[in-house]
């Protein structure tokens, strides 16, 4: 397949959905999808049915668990520093109101699947087949899963991953952070960042309420070694010039900012309790070269940053405001 060793790619696929009985979802659609896709692999894979993941013998070569409850590798300091290892894949579906689907209506997602996991593609397709059977949202609508495509890089289809009962592994995958940032300008120019989805950053424990592109390029850098060292091939690193980016950022200043705090509450059936997850959202202008930055900003476009990634939050778009002068 196209994962070279000692890279980190990424496979973005989407999904096309046709309704049986009347599909409804809520606005936050990711964090539903999310929970029913992890169910029904869960009803389809695991050998231990009445024991918790937590305690379950299989939890390290659990394919639900590799996914959906991503364990640490051990007990190092760096691991110690989080309490889960980030999830090998992203929802990426719009925040847009409710979403209702009369029988026969057709709907897509997106989602982003990461390195080691692009293997298990076909274990997701299972699991979509499955959450269409068991129903998802109000009054359990159910579905049929009626073709995949994945996307190259402007979002075009690539490959027919699944159509007709027919399933293919993906052979082509698209590469985090291959590459180097353009040469930068003479000139500072500014660029934009729009947050689609609520934007979770944390400084020193606490919630980011003003997007100060220091403290979001940090927590961006971080997310992405740690996808690196998670789920790369066994021997990849992430080179990355971090005490000479982080320099390079902290002197980004904002120049306008259009965001918003943007509450939501989801209730997560794992944890048997409501989690109110709030974030920014709309616009905010900063003022710099975004060429430093490159490519790691594209890169974050398809895993998103912060908190809550592997249902939806965290999504952006980049502009440089200086092309085209």
């Amino acid at each position: 397949m196209a994962i070279e060793p000692k890279t980190l790619r990424c496979v973005r696929l989407r999904w096309w959905i046709r309704a049986r009985k009347t599909v409804e979802l809520p606005s936050y659609k990711g964090s539903t999808l999310r929970g029913a896709l992890g169910m029904a692999l869960k009803h389809s894979c695991c050998a231990a049915r009445q024991r918790p993941c937590e305690a379950c013998l299989l939890r390290f070569s659990c394919l639900y668990v590799y996914l959906f409850e991503t364990p640490l590798l051990g007990e190092s300091p760096q691991d110690l520093r989080y309490r889960n290892a980030p999830h090998p894949f992203v929802l990426q579906i719009a925040m847009d109101g409710p979403l209702r689907l009369d029988p026969g209506a057709l709907w897509s997602f997106d989602m982003t699947i990461i390195g080691r996991a692009v293997q298990w593609t076909p274990y997701l397709v299972m699991a979509a087949h499955r959450m269409g059977e068991l129903g998802v949202g109000k009054g359990r609508g159910t579905f049929d899963l009626e073709r995949v495509v994945s996307l190259d890089a402007q979002g075009n289809p690539w490959e027919e991953v699944y159509a007709d009962g027919m399933l293919r592994l993906p052979e082509k995958a698209l590469p985090l952070t291959d590459g180097t940032p353009r040469e930068a300008s003479a000139g500072n120019g500014t660029f934009t960042l729009r947050f689609l989805t609520p934007v979770r950053l944390v400084s020193q424990g606490n919630p980011v309420r003003v997007p100060e592109f220091s403290v979001l390029l940090a927590t961006l850098l971080r997310r992405l070694e740690n996808l690196h060292r998670f789920h790369g091939e066994e021997g990849g690193a992430f080179a990355v010039p971090f005490p000479d980016l982080m320099e390079k950022a902290r002197s980004v200043s904002i120049v306008e900012n259009r965001t918003r705090w943007f509450d939501w509450e989801r209730y997560s059936h794992r944890q048997g309790r409501k989690m109110r997850l709030g974030g920014l959202v709309g616009e905010v202008v900063y003022g710099g070269d975004v060429r430093h930055f490159e490519p790691y900003l594209s890169a974050g476009r398809w895993v998103n940053v912060g908190k809550g990634t592997s249902f939806g939050l965290g999504r952006y778009e980049v502009r440089d405001d200086t092309e085209g002068e």
